[in-house]
């Protein structure tokens, strides 16, 4: 899915802030089985190369518009999935205190 609009720091810190009062760690807890897959989730060999390759390019200066982007889709999925982690520890620390 595309966007017509590039995202800002504005939009990604209202999005972090949506998505950590969505993902509240206080609300319902995660069972064990689904923290435990939460905690496996990882981008890619493929998509940590690219974004290697486009944190070089951010450097030198050289993304164009599509590869900018790209680069914060990267950021944004990366946000979503640290927030679910972040959740699924605190889910499995919290069953380990029984």
């Amino acid at each position: 899915m595309s966007t017509a609009f590039a995202s800002s720091p504005a939009a990604e810190t209202f999005d972090t802030a949506i998505l950590t009062r969505t993902i509240a760690p206080m609300r319902e807890k995660l069972s064990r089985e689904l923290a435990e897959e939460i905690l496996r989730w990882d981008f890619t060999p493929e998509d940590q190369q690219r974004m290697a390759d486009l944190s070089a390019k951010a450097r030198l200066g050289a993304l164009s518009s599509n590869e900018e982007l790209e680069i914060d889709s990267y950021v944004r999925v990366g946000n979503v999935v640290n927030l679910l982690q972040a959740k699924a520890r605190l889910t499995l620390k919290t069953a380990a205190k029984g």
